[in-house]
């Protein structure tokens, strides 16, 4: 247990986009009428991560993500820029596997 207090204390902090860089202003965010699978990349300070998340908004230059964190059991979300997101595969297609 102590393995794992210690990395939460020592853990990076996440990296998300803040309210100057969205210019929510100018661009206001709308939300996915249901969240969307997608691989977002994350960055920390020293490392960037690919991650396992839902879209849950978007402006026409960044979108809104939800992710869990197993390492320290926590649910994050924050804004990253669009060019980081891609959309997972259907679920049908991951289960089939490839064609051929």
């Amino acid at each position: 247990m102590d393995d794992r207090i210690e990395e939460f204390v020592m853990r990076e902090e996440l990296i998300m986009l803040t309210a100057a860089e969205l210019d929510v202003e100018n661009c206001r965010p709308v939300d996915f009428p249901e969240p969307r699978r997608v691989y977002a990349w994350v960055r920390y300070p020293s490392k960037a991560l690919r991650v396992q998340a839902h879209a849950i908004a978007y402006t026409k230059t960044a979108v809104k993500i939800r992710f869990f964190e197993p390492l320290i059991m926590i649910q994050r979300e924050g804004w990253v820029w669009l060019s980081a997101v891609a959309p997972a595969p259907p679920r049908e297609a991951e289960k089939q596997g490839p064609v051929g």
